[in-house]
């Protein structure tokens, strides 16, 4: 009986695990792959794109295995991000990237004081981005 009740159930399983991948692969859209160093200058470039904040200088990215969990199925990406920005506008990019993109996380944050232009006072800052890498296998 219970491999009857299997068999009677092959069709439903198969179109849980179609809508499961297609769930993996939704998640996965925004992960590193192909070209590293045009991904991360691409993707920065474009989300930059909305924010006040000036990022003259992009790290060359470094791929290594994820240091966060032993055994994970993915590589990471870190790379250094050199600007300037207002502190305000610093903060929203960063909560905005971090929302936006869930495979990428921003660590070794370092602000100093800018330059003082207009009586605001603009921020330098850098920072280390770690974004997963889709490893073919």
């Amino acid at each position: 009986e219970s491999i009857q009740n299997a068999i009677k159930q092959a069709g439903t399983v198969v179109g849980q695990l179609k809508g499961v991948t297609q769930t993996l692969s939704d998640a996965e859209s925004d992960v590193a792959s192909g070209d590293l160093y045009s991904w991360t200058y691409n993707t920065l470039r474009r989300f930059k794109s909305q924010y006040p904040v000036a990022i003259p200088e992009i790290g060359h990215p470094e791929v290594t295995a994820v240091d966060l969990f032993p055994s994970f199925p993915f590589k990471q990406v870190k790379f250094t991000v050199n600007g300037t920005a207002y502190y305000h506008d610093l903060g929203k990019f960063i909560a905005d990237l971090e929302n936006t993109y869930p495979h990428i996380r921003v660590v070794n944050l370092q602000i100093q004081p800018g330059d003082s232009s207009g009586g605001a006072e603009k921020l330098s800052f850098r920072m280390e981005i770690i974004a997963l890498v889709k490893t073919t296998t």
